[in-house]
């Protein structure tokens, strides 16, 4: 707890708050909302008992511990505790009890106050590096009591971010190796690419409809077609060839999944005739084949080490939220912000972005997917199967609908719904116009809903974009990659040296001093050491985070596995 930020707590107090805390001082009987945060009859007793299921636990995120009883009785396994609490009443009453000088550990408050649906996200740092299997959730039953919706929302949104940081863990196993060759291989590509920057450097539009590959992206193209001079076109990757067989030509397209399969959604002819913006760690396919055909391509930053060290200058930053719609998303509200300094607010429109399975369909007709299934498919199998497979492939999900009461969605889609909504709100001060146009799907909260035709209704024709010819940048690359190749030739075999000594189960004193010389020479190859670690993230986080026993060999083996395939990815970036 530190003190100087307690003057955040007081100044949301009313002067019956004060009271009350005088009153819970004086008497040691605490009170919310005319409720007990603690036992009527003996509160250490019960604080006791409560600690007691704790026992096995290294750290607690704790939903409120009301006036902190327990904090004196914890196991001493325990020495971090990150305690959330929605009512700021209830963090001047624990403050003031002086019940959190008992804890031996370290106490990390958080104050939400619930306004801001991302806040929670600012705990995340805290996770990092704890075992997630010794680290346990509890919720402060008496207050549960006294305020069941303001501390129900929170536990089920402190639980909702475990399972999300599980998610983005399974993703870095999954993607692990995938994000750092992609970074190299599409150095070429990069140096003769333009960047975010310059693309936000036009003057804004008034009007863009950013196009998602739906189900229901089928029922909007008509009117696309028919009043295209009226905005700028932004399009996910997978909406590119739908619209291209519609004879509509994207001004912008979002590319950023770095898997193989993604590369199918630029297979198009006409792919040539939009400007295409993607990440760093794209499918290298891609950029190759745009390239081929003479596209235009802008690249944004990417946080990975790889890309950080080997960019010559910053091409501007871009929001995630899981989903290339949502990068594109995210640039469009950045472009037209730039409005602000004229007369007129921009429009934001969305169409295709059902984030459910409208119609009982899993893609929109003419997607890269649909036909690569169509391609797959027989008599025991077809396209019904497919789509029926992945709507049960997680449990099913009811939403508020556009043309129905109630649409099926699932927990994934539901992520990116909650991320538009989210933006909404943050946004809801802004000047831009946003409006979900998408023909059936889930309501998303903070936008307008309204028919494509009505959104586009009378507006004027739109200025196309413009660029100036691409110049190839100055790599200034090759001493890089050249002493990060030094670097992961000298950690290949310092860690290949440790995988050697480490299989010794009884070692000697002068093997032990071994090993720890490596381990310090290996913490000087800071460059090296972190690239590489990327690439072998599954054994480290089970090690730092999944409480999993991992074998020092086995750790050494997966060091030298991965500088050898950075070393391989690097020698091929020039």
């Amino acid at each position: 707890l530190q003190p100087r930020d307690f003057s955040q707590i007081w100044s949301r107090l009313t002067g019956d708050d004060l009271a009350a805390l005088s009153a819970g001082l004086a008497t040691g009987r605490w009170h919310y909302r005319g409720k007990l945060m603690h036992s009527e009859r003996d509160a250490d007793r019960e604080a006791v008992r409560a600690a007691g299921n704790f026992s096995n636990a290294s750290a607690v995120i704790a939903v409120s511990l009301g006036v902190g009883f327990m904090l004196g009785h914890f196991a001493a396994s325990v020495r971090h505790v990150l305690l959330i609490e929605p009512s700021p009443y209830c963090a001047a009453a624990l403050i003031v009890s002086g019940e959190f000088l008992r804890f031996p550990g370290k106490i990390t408050l958080f104050v939400d106050d619930l306004a801001q649906s991302d806040a929670l996200e600012e705990i995340l740092p805290w996770l990092q590096g704890k075992n997630l299997k010794q680290t346990l959730i509890y919720c402060h039953p008496p207050l549960l009591a006294a305020d069941k919706p303001l501390y129900t929302r929170a536990y089920e949104r402190v639980v909702a971010l475990f399972e999300k940081r599980s998610v983005n863990q399974a993703t870095v196993v999954k993607f692990q190796q995938l994000w750092n060759k992609n970074i190299f291989l599409n150095q070429r590509a990069m140096r003769h690419s333009g960047t975010l920057n310059q693309i936000l450097s036009q003057v804004p539009p008034r009007t863009i409809v950013l196009a998602g590959a739906g189900p229901s992206l089928t029922a909007s193209l008509p009117v696309l077609r028919a009043e295209r001079e009226r905005f700028i076109l932004m399009a996910a990757d997978t909406a590119v060839i739908p619209l291209n067989k519609a004879g509509i030509f994207p001004d912008l397209a979002f590319s950023a999944d770095p898997q193989w399969l993604n590369h199918y959604f630029v297979q198009s002819a006409a792919a040539h005739r939009s400007n295409w913006i993607m990440d760093p760690v794209v499918c290298p396919a891609i950029p190759h084949f745009l390239a081929r055909q003479g596209a235009r391509m802008f690249f944004w930053n990417n946080a990975f080490l790889a890309d950080s060290i080997l960019r010559a200058a910053d091409r501007g930053d871009v929001a995630h939220g899981g989903s290339v719609s949502t990068n594109a998303f995210d640039v469009a509200l950045k472009w037209l912000a730039r409005r602000a300094e004229t007369a007129q607010p921009g429009r934001l429109i969305l169409v295709g972005q059902d984030l459910s399975f409208s119609n009982k369909q899993a893609h929109c007709a003419g997607a890269a997917l649909e036909a690569r299934v169509y391609a797959h498919c027989h008599r025991l199998s077809g396209m019904e199967n497919h789509n029926l497979r992945q709507m049960k492939a997680m449990p099913v999900l009811l939403e508020k609908g556009i043309g129905e009461a109630q649409v099926p969605t699932n927990g994934k889609l539901r992520i990116f719904l909650d991320w538009f909504s989210s933006k909404a709100a943050d946004h809801a001060a802004g000047r831009t116009e946003l409006i979900n146009a998408t023909a059936s799907g889930a309501q998303i909260r903070g936008f307008r809903h309204m028919s494509l035709s009505a959104a586009l209704a009378g507006l004027p024709a739109e200025q196309g974009l413009s660029f100036p010819a691409s110049q190839a940048a100055a790599s200034g690359n090759a001493e890089k990659i050249a002493t990060l190749m030094t670097e992961l030739v000298q950690l290949m075999r310092i860690v290949n040296d440790s995988a050697t000594l480490a299989k010794d189960k009884n070692p000697t004193a002068a093997v032990v001093g071994r090993l720890n010389a490596n381990d310090a020479a290996i913490k000087k190859l800071g460059l090296a050491k972190d690239i590489a670690g990327l690439n072998a993230q599954a054994i480290i986080l089970k090690i730092t985070e999944q409480g999993d026993e991992v074998n020092a060999a086995e750790f050494y083996r997966a060091m030298a596995r991965a500088a050898r395939e950075v070393k391989l990815w690097a020698g091929k970036a020039n």
